[in-house]
């Protein structure tokens, strides 16, 4: 073990030791704080009541092999991310005005997927290590909420496409997006991109039902998240354009129906793509449908519930490592009564890949890639009001879509403190 990553994790133990013992103090003012430096005696109240808000947090991740990676080694990332909100209505009197600004600080190793021999993603929050400003948006709420649009630096993949229900795992494709979204059209992580997105509600203000229609357009920087860009102060428009669409229902919940949604979208990108045929295309392009419903209340307040939701996701195989891609959850909000705000979390992952990479592989003097299968099994424990612990375990078969390997088991677990 290296000095460095010896430190952090005496660093992190002794952190955790204390952040522990306070949690379970009897002083119940911090341990049900929703934040772990409460109010600021009384400022982000009353901040708040004037329009600004703040939502700052830190989460980190720490995950090993168990069997079957090419290589073992411990793996840890970390992620502090600043956030404030600003009501324009309250503060300057805009209708319906909203702007964000956001920054993040992202560090640790960021070698899981090789290592481990993996193409799935154990953590959600690993990418680069960057210090960088992440966000900066204005957004407008029009005709009693039912058309919005949102102009600025923004997260193209987060509001086209996302997991509804993936608050439950670690894993990076049930806690945000499949992995088949994020290659061909629109490649941000976590580094938000110049768009527009614009989206019209067809029902009524009173509805428990929504009917919705959204667009984006965005400029996709080189196809490079972080090109030209290291710490998102660049605002400049490169291309090429990606384009999204969505449509879908959201039912609210009703005293005759549960709360669930339904959404079909696609992404397109205007730019050029190699194949594995070492050829140049024009253009890329996704298709998504996903599908999500509460199937049962566990009480009779509705705080616990346990729900389900499916996705899938096509492009094509020539240009892309995912040819096909599905995706499965169900959740337990408060799966024990004493435990209300716990969330326990079961997904499974069936990615299957290009022919055409495949054929790359083998051609290479590798071997034919098939399907790789995912399982995560999660437990999401609210602590206090602002610290949150959660273990998880992971099941890679087939990893990298070869058969002839043995499954990948992955531990992890993850801290997430709100400040």
């Amino acid at each position: 073990m290296n000095k460095t990553l010896s430190k952090s994790l005496s660093l992190g133990v002794a952190c955790f030791a204390g952040l522990f013992s306070q949690a379970m103090a009897q002083d119940y003012s911090i341990t049900n704080s929703p934040y772990l430096f409460g109010d600021w005696d009384g400022s982000r109240t009353s901040l708040a009541n004037d329009g600004i808000t703040f939502d700052l947090f830190h989460i980190f991740d720490s995950y090993d092999d168990i069997d079957g990676a090419l290589s073992n080694g411990t793996a840890y990332f970390g992620r502090f991310r600043a956030r404030m909100n600003l009501d324009l209505e309250k503060l300057a009197g805009i209708e319906g005005g909203k702007f964000v600004v956001s920054g993040v600080h992202q560090y640790g190793r960021n070698y899981n997927r090789s290592r481990f021999g993996v193409f799935t993603n154990p953590s959600s929050i690993e990418g680069a290590e960057t210090t960088r400003l992440a966000e900066f948006w204005f957004e407008q709420t029009l005709a009693e909420g039912a058309f919005s649009y949102r102009l600025g630096k923004i997260d193209a993949v987060g509001a086209f496409g996302n997991q509804e229900y993936g608050s439950s795992f670690m894993n990076d494709e049930f806690a945000y997006v499949p992995n088949a979204i994020f290659g061909p059209a629109l490649p941000y992580d976590p580094a938000e991109k110049l768009g527009l997105i614009a989206t019209w509600v067809m029902t009524r203000p009173t509805a428990s039902s929504d009917l919705y229609l959204k667009a984006g357009i965005f400029d996709t920087n080189n196809l490079d998240a972080y090109y030209d860009d290291h710490n998102g102060l660049r605002a400049s428009w490169e291309g090429p354009v990606g384009y999204a669409t969505e449509f879908g229902y959201r039912e609210n919940g009703s005293a005759s129906a549960m709360p669930g949604f339904f959404k079909v979208g696609m992404h397109y990108n205007t730019g050029d793509f190699s194949t594995y045929n070492a050829e140049v295309e024009d253009n890329d392009y996704l298709f998504y449908t996903g599908l999500g419903k509460t199937l049962i209340y566990l009480g009779g307040d509705k705080s616990r519930h346990l729900d389900a939701s499916i996705m899938w996701v096509y492009a094509p195989e020539d240009r892309n490592l995912y040819h096909h891609e599905f995706t499965a959850m169900a959740r337990f909000v408060g799966p024990f009564a004493s435990r209300p705000q716990d969330e326990l979390g079961i997904g499974l992952i069936a990615a299957f890949l290009s022919s055409d990479y495949s054929d790359a592989q083998v051609a290479a003097g590798g071997v034919k890639a098939n399907e790789e299968f995912t399982l995560e099994l999660s437990y999401k424990a609210k602590v206090t009001g602002w610290l949150t612990i959660q273990p998880s375990i992971q099941a890679v078969k087939n990893p990298q879509g070869n058969g002839d390997r043995d499954t990948v088991w992955v531990t992890g677990i993850r801290g997430v403190i709100n400040l």
